[in-house]
């Protein structure tokens, strides 16, 4: 990990440090934009890029044609699903273990685990709500992935999720979070896992996009001003998202007191993510040494990968 990060702080810093992080691009030789998504323990960064301009309709979930990469000791590898026309890499556990989703020629869309050992896994939710796609976003370790339920529009519509879910051994359960005192609670992702199976998402309700943080029966429901999403989350309860109000943000060791209403909860800290003279900046994902990745907008409007080391 720390050969990979010299390499990368080394890799253009755009002198390195800005608030509590030093910063490095990632961008694919070739590519028009790279997006970075997920990071595991050994340093392996991985997402996908575009060859041609398009602009998706959700960044989280692309509906543009991508192709996945990951990033291991300073060299990229371009990794496509067997038949597929379009591969987004979402996550990547210590193993090596990919999951994301691809498209084939018939338009149609299904999640999958790319093992270490080079085998690829469909996996694809039993009888999902009319439109909804199976789109994986992370898995740990011992092997269980989480993901959301999620319309992809092939115009430029904003889409949301219809519900989220956790994979074990092949079988899907639901993960929808209700705050307490909250009403008509929507649009359910489960973003993010860690090894400790601590894991982080979002819930549309009271009129707000809400992060949501879960560790065994405890959960935190967190809205900092305005729309906020919970994506990458690590073994040590640190948080990565983005705010409409605060932009990109890191949360570390986010509370998980006893107790059942928001106000006996005490409410995270947030310390700002954001690539030096960038338009926007968007963290995914989030190892244990509190290393991040995600993309931004540059001021040209052209989207980058980066990685992100913690200066605390």
């Amino acid at each position: 990990m720390n050969r990979l990060l010299l390499a990368l702080l080394l890799l253009t810093l755009s002198s390195a440090s800005f608030a509590q992080f030093s910063y490095a691009p990632i961008n694919v030789p070739g590519a028009v934009e790279t997006d970075a998504r997920g990071i595991n323990n050994n340093g392996e960064i991985v997402g996908f890029y575009k060859t041609a301009s398009c602009t998706d309709a959700d960044f989280t979930v692309p509906n543009c044609t991508v192709k996945g990469f990951k990033y291991v000791n300073g060299t990229f590898v371009k990794l496509m699903v067997p038949n597929s026309v379009s591969t987004a890499i979402l996550g990547v556990n210590d193993l090596g273990d990919l999951v994301g989703f691809y498209k084939k020629s018939d338009g149609s869309h299904h999640g999958f685990i790319w093992f270490h050992t080079n085998v690829v896994k469909t996996i694809d939710y039993p009888h999902p709500p009319t439109s909804a796609n199976t789109i994986p976003f992370g898995i740990n370790k011992a092997g269980t992935v989480v993901g959301g339920l999620w319309s992809i529009q092939s115009s430029n519509t904003a889409t949301f999720p219809a519900g989220g879910w956790v994979w074990v051994n092949g079988t899907f359960s639901n993960m929808n979070p209700t705050r307490p005192g909250g009403v008509a609670a929507s649009a359910w992702s489960v973003n993010g896992i860690a090894n400790s199976g601590v894991i982080a998402g979002q819930l549309f309700q009271d009129d707000n996009f809400e992060a949501w943080f879960k560790q065994g029966t405890d959960q935190d429901f967190f809205l900092e001003g305005a729309d906020t999403f919970g994506y990458g989350v690590n073994s040590n309860a640190d948080i990565v998202g983005l705010s409409e109000q605060l932009g990109g943000f890191f949360a570390p060791h986010i509370e998980t007191n006893e107790g059942t209403s928001d106000s006996t909860e005490t409410a995270p800290t947030f310390k700002t993510v954001a690539f030096p003279n960038a338009k926007s900046t968007r963290p995914f994902g989030v190892n244990n040494l509190k290393a991040v990745v995600g993309s931004y907008i540059d001021s040209s409007g052209k989207v980058h990968g980066f990685m992100a080391k913690a200066n605390f």
